[in-house]
């Protein structure tokens, strides 16, 4: 099990701030990669007007850590270990983990509660196996949140408040220890909430270099470093100009089914609380203005609003990049791409079932459907027992709308860890971190097989369309699709709207995947045998 650690846990206001409080801090040092010295081993620092010999560390049990336990006051500590009891027998620390300002070279923390400090090695960056990032945001261009700047990102496990950053030198801090290999998605958070998230510009996205992580930032080198940016741009502070802008969001596929009471619009711009967008001329394109907008990238996603109910778009964030005054063409709800909404297939049953004959654990209690069209975890799906042992099904009745984002979850839905781990190969990007299961309905009555947790769809036949496979993806002119020779298949190609750009009946062997039929984007495949059963694969056009 990889092991994460979080340096920095509050706010620095100020030495005033913490007056008079004291809190029991733990030094550890991993002397490993040294010969220790006959004076011992030492640490020194702010907390002892940085005498070398005063502070010695003991050896834990028979390992190459080190340890001591002393009493520091609240607030900015700095200190260094020494392989000895005299300056010159100080480590020199390595630069991703200095306070770095002014030449000083000391490791830092700031201590708000009793706290252990990782077991770093001697003269390094991170403990044994693992290696340091830190992250550095500068707010000059933000009025800082009162419940201050945080990071959230994999490595710890996506919580908005969970990692506060600190702030004693104008821009504000957090040093994570992560696995050398493990590759880091992250955001800063202008507060300790989702509503309050940074926009991350086009430019310095995970998606920018390739990498299906959505719009997060990222950190994949296999050294410990410093990241460093400005909050919602991609270096250091620039003041940009401003334009005007108009968005417009066409929801007649949602009209088609019902009547919708408002359409919102959500984003960095309102604290992602929402604005009313209209609809005067009643065409089903719904609009709104801004003035004075950041170039860039706007990002936002809209929302439509039935009985209370708020129903948001799929997928990651919308992103327009704005260089001048623009009104940007009508976009269909729920859609990455420009254009008029699809023609929605005939209202008809869709029915889930999923398998948990494969898991590593027992399934609960109870096994519950939920998505787009349930509110997510408002309103999910309980399932009950297929007839196949260790199968769940439930049928959502005369579905109307032509696409579905869907997940299951193994117990209580509020409880995110519960929530099945779509892979990112089979799923969409929900826009915070993970990802959606999607389907495009038929205009029939559709039925989806998933084996919890993974890409395979359950068939009469063990893996019968596993082998099918798309190659190259993402593609950027033409990709093949592998069906091989022992079946007929029925091939379909759609946008995310559910929009129909290319079919084949009875086909076999390998077939084409012409990108010139198609636009920049995501498209799903679905692929029916002759059994009707069905796998529906991703494919991305460059």
């Amino acid at each position: 099990m990889k092991k994460f650690y979080a340096l920095a846990a509050a706010l620095f206001l100020g030495m005033g701030a913490f007056a008079q409080t004291t809190y029991s801090v733990t030094f550890q040092v991993d002397m490993g990669s040294a010969t220790i010295n006959s004076n011992g081993v030492h640490v020194a620092g702010s907390f002892q007007s940085w005498s070398p010999s005063t502070t010695s560390l003991t050896q834990v049990g028979t390992s190459s850590i080190y340890s001591t336990t002393v009493t520091v006051n609240a607030g900015q500590l700095e200190y260094k270990f020494l392989n000895g009891n005299a300056w010159g027998d100080d480590e020199s620390v390595p630069a991703p983990i200095q306070v770095g300002t002014n030449g000083n070279s000391n490791r830092w923390a700031v201590i708000s509660q009793d706290t252990t400090l990782p077991a770093v090695m001697f003269g390094g960056a991170a403990p044994a196996g693992q290696k340091a990032i830190q992250f550095k945001v500068d707010m000059a261009l933000q009025t800082v949140s009162s419940d201050s700047v945080h990071v959230a990102g994999n490595f710890q496990g996506w919580d908005p408040a969970k990692s506060q950053m600190v702030n004693f030198d104008g821009v504000h801090r957090y040093i994570a220890y992560v696995g050398k290999t493990d590759s880091t998605y992250f955001k800063f958070i202008n507060g300790n909430g989702w509503s309050v998230v940074e926009s991350v510009p086009s430019t310095c996205q995970a998606s920018s270099a390739g990498i299906s992580q959505g719009d997060n930032r990222f950190y994949t080198d296999t050294l410990s470093g410093i990241y460093e940016v400005c909050y919602s741009q991609c270096g250091p502070c620039t003041v940009v100009p401003t334009y005007d802008i108009t968005i417009n969001v066409d929801v007649s596929s949602l009209t088609a089914c019902s009547t919708i009471d408002s359409v919102t619009l959500a984003g960095p711009i309102n604290g992602w609380g929402g604005e009313l967008m209209s609809d005067p001329d009643g065409d089903g394109v719904y609009s709104i203005s801004y003035m004075g907008v950041d170039s860039g990238d706007f990002q936002f996603k809209a929302r439509y609003h039935v009985a209370g109910a708020t129903n948001w778009e799929g997928g990651g964030n919308k992103i327009v990049t704005v260089s001048s005054d623009s009104v940007v063409a009508p976009r269909c709800f729920g859609n990455d791409t420009y254009g008029p909404c699809p023609t929605t297939p005939p209202t008809a049953d869709v029915t889930f079932i999923v398998d948990f004959t494969q898991a590593s654990f027992t399934p609960a209690d109870t096994v519950y459907l939920m998505g787009n069209f349930t509110q997510w975890s408002s309103n999910a799906i309980p399932m009950v027992a297929h007839s196949q042992a260790g199968q769940y099904i439930a049928t959502v009745a005369q579905y109307c709308p032509g696409t579905m984002e869907y997940r299951f979850s193994n117990g209580d839905p509020s409880n995110n860890s519960n929530h099945e781990p779509v892979p990112m190969d089979c799923g969409v990007d929900n826009g915070v971190g993970s990802y959606n299961r999607f389907f495009a309905r038929t205009g029939s009555a559709d039925t989806v097989q998933h084996i919890y947790g993974a890409c395979s769809f359950i068939s009469v036949e063990e893996n019968a369309l596993d082998a099918v496979t798309i190659y190259p993806n993402p593609m950027t002119d033409v990709a093949t699709i592998a069906l091989g020779t022992s079946d007929s298949y029925t091939v379909r190609v759609m946008d995310i709207t559910g929009r129909l750009v290319a079919g084949m009946d009875n086909a076999q062997g390998n077939v084409a995947l012409n990108a010139s039929e198609m636009g920049r984007g995501m498209y799903f495949v679905n692929i029916a045998n002759s059994k009707g059963e069905l796998r529906t694969m991703k494919v991305i056009v460059e």
